[in-house]
């Protein structure tokens, strides 16, 4: 009598252990999951960026003009200028930016300061959600290993061993019928990777300076641009 007590006793301890276990392994997966809705947002938002930068690049038509415009942003190199050389689908689908002005030069100049607005606020919107995926992998691995200082996977191991074939949580994992070899490999399973934020391939948010403070700057580059490339600009100008 008494051994039966202490049988199912322990069996409702295990029960308890392994449906606690599976709950908090349920929030993280939730939490899994919207870390990577995030990461769909911010990489959505990385698209739209490079086509902003592609959209000046074009304005600038050269290299040397390009460099001069990444030294105005104190920037080290163009960003995404690689695959932008390698997909013409960055320049396509932008609204038409449509200026005023008196001469085709001033024209053209307000374009490129107009461009360069747009670029800033799109990083901007970039920059936000790299923030937001960024702090939610942080808290995500900070879950994770809370949830592993907590729970022994060993012990869920051989509570899961333990328990018979028709368990509600052999279901879980493995359906009706399972083999030792079968159960090994839920074992593995079981373990959640870190979600590191470098696994969705997103560029680091450039750091650009207000459209206000290199207005002067980038208003000269347009006259350098324009004096050179008179002809191509007016393509350009809505």
């Amino acid at each position: 009598m008494q051994d039966d007590f202490i049988s199912a006793l322990t069996r409702e301890v295990k029960e308890e252990v392994i449906q606690n276990y599976l709950y908090e392994r349920r929030l993280i997966e939730e939490q899994i999951l919207y870390a990577e809705e995030l990461a769909k947002h911010a990489t959505q938002l990385q698209e739209m960026l490079c086509c902003r930068f592609a959209r000046m690049y074009d304005l600038l038509f050269e290299a040397g003009f390009i460099n001069e415009f990444i030294n105005i942003l104190g920037l080290k190199e163009p960003p995404f200028n690689d695959r932008i050389d390698k997909d013409s689908k960055y320049r396509k689908d932008l609204r038409s930016i449509k200026v005023r002005g008196f001469t085709d030069k001033a024209r053209f100049k307000k374009l490129t300061l107009e461009a360069y607005q747009r670029l800033v606020t799109w990083n901007n919107k970039y920059k936000e959600a790299h923030e937001n995926l960024k702090e939610e992998c942080n808290a995500v691995n900070t879950t994770l290993a809370k949830f592993e200082k907590n729970h022994d996977l060993l012990t869920i191991i051989n509570f899961l061993k333990s328990m018979d074939v028709g368990d509600i949580v052999k279901k879980h994992f493995m359906g009706e019928n399972f083999t030792p070899e079968e159960l090994g490999a839920v074992e593995k399973s079981l373990h959640f990777k870190p979600v590191q934020i470098k696994r969705f391939n997103l560029i680091q948010p450039p750091q650009l300076p207000d459209p206000d403070a290199v207005q002067k700057e980038l208003g000269a580059l347009a006259n350098d641009v324009y004096a050179k490339f008179s002809d191509k600009t007016k393509a350009l100008i809505k």
